[in-house]
């Protein structure tokens, strides 16, 4: 008895120490996916309970994140079944499709670093201002409503931020591959 405590303290550390390791790419992979931020913590909550509850079955030589993203892929299945009275909804077809297309982009993990530091590049201004729209639940109406600046002089802004961006992670992804 006392072995089999063992056990499952050493399975609960390494599980925690996997998801972890994991969860911003189930958060990124469920969010492309799930319209909106409260949806996605439910979805996230029920594919850590179902991971949680199979990790007896989980082969420990394996990959964990492809194991974890599928179960996801699962769960979000299961919320558009239960969301069946909104007006969107996606078939399951559509779901698998567009959950095989993230699955193959194999550089997902390798921007994200990429990204982090071309924001510490942006003005302080530009950062603000990208932390403020990105903040869950926020919009660019909201930012434009905390600034006091006009919405399309915003949307502007933001595009010319998105821009520099996406030339850095580019730039940097060049220099990572050659």
């Amino acid at each position: 008895m006392e072995e089999n405590k063992k056990l499952n303290a050493e399975d609960y550390r390494l599980f925690i120490k996997l998801y972890l390791a994991n969860e911003r790419r189930l958060y990124g992979f469920v969010r492309t996916l799930v319209p909106n931020w409260s949806d996605v913590d439910d979805v996230i909550q029920e594919t850590a309970a179902v991971l949680w509850s199979k990790f007896d079955q989980f082969d420990k030589t394996s990959n964990f994140s492809a194991w974890a993203l599928k179960i996801a892929h699962y769960q979000i299945l299961n919320y558009y079944k239960n969301q069946k009275r909104d007006k969107l909804y996606f078939s399951e077809e559509m779901l698998n499709l567009l959950a095989e297309k993230n699955l193959q982009n194999p550089n997902v993990d390798e921007r994200l670093p990429l990204l982090r530091k071309c924001l510490q590049q942006l003005k302080d201004y530009e950062l603000s201002l990208i932390q403020m729209r990105y903040e869950p639940g926020s919009s660019t109406r909201r930012v434009a409503e905390q600034t006091g600046k006009e919405l399309h002089a915003l949307y502007r802004m933001f595009n010319k931020i998105h821009a520099k961006l996406l030339l850095c992670i580019r730039r940097n992804l060049r220099e990572v591959y050659s």
